[in-house]
């Protein structure tokens, strides 16, 4: 009879689980600077050991704790298999992959927002946090150019773009400082979303 390690795979699960979340609460609490696997690993009943073997040093963490918070949870379903996403994707026309597509940001930003804002102001005092958000921007510039690569073969692009252009603009759009401002002056998600899904129709489709 095979042997049967689910359990010990679920326990592996489940250990990994409190560790990132003993992380990101001691990323919101203490900055990327303030943050170590030491106490990490004390909190979360761990040897430093187990963390460095199952996740890796401290960016490799903070990597770990964004990739959860940006999904929602530490199902192993990519961004692009959730609803939300397959929304965006499956959208039928202009107007509703833009509210979708804004929708989707809303609901990412929701999720990583508060972490983001802890790491942005600290990002040129580490080099490995000033890669982390290398990194991130990467991804959602990639992300971003699923999305206008489906919008271009259903030709929906405006004539004056190219198509890298349009995926610049949408990945500026699609940045967090713009989003707090608006949200820290009373702003609602709503309002938001429907701000963003504006720009978008105005600056990627034809009319």
């Amino acid at each position: 009879m095979p042997y049967d390690n689910r359990r010990r795979e679920e326990a592996a699960r489940s250990t990994r689980s409190r560790i990132l979340e003993v992380a990101r609460e001691s990323f919101l609490a203490h900055g990327f600077g303030g943050t170590t696997i030491r106490e990490v690993a004390e909190q979360a009943g761990v040897s430093q050991e187990t963390i460095y073997k199952s996740i890796g040093g401290k960016a490799a963490l903070l990597k770990a704790v964004y990739d959860v918070s940006l999904v929602g949870d530490d199902e192993e379903i990519p961004l692009m298999e959730r609803p939300e996403a397959i929304a965006v994707r499956d959208a039928r026309s202009r107007s509703a992959a833009a509210l979708a597509y804004a929708e989707l940001a809303g609901v990412i930003a929701a999720r990583i927002d508060p972490l983001l804002r802890v790491l942005a102001g600290a990002r040129d005092t580490d080099p490995a946090l000033a890669e982390f958000v290398r990194t991130t921007d990467q991804e959602r510039r990639r992300g971003a150019e699923f999305y206008v690569r489906r919008w271009a073969e259903a030709g929906w692009l405006r004539d004056d773009l190219t198509l890298e252009h349009a995926v610049d603009s949408l990945w500026a759009l699609n940045t967090a400082e713009p989003r707090w401002l608006l949200l820290d002056h009373g702003w609602s998600q709503g309002e938001y979303a429907g701000w963003l899904a504006g720009l978008i129709r105005r600056t990627l489709f034809r009319p």
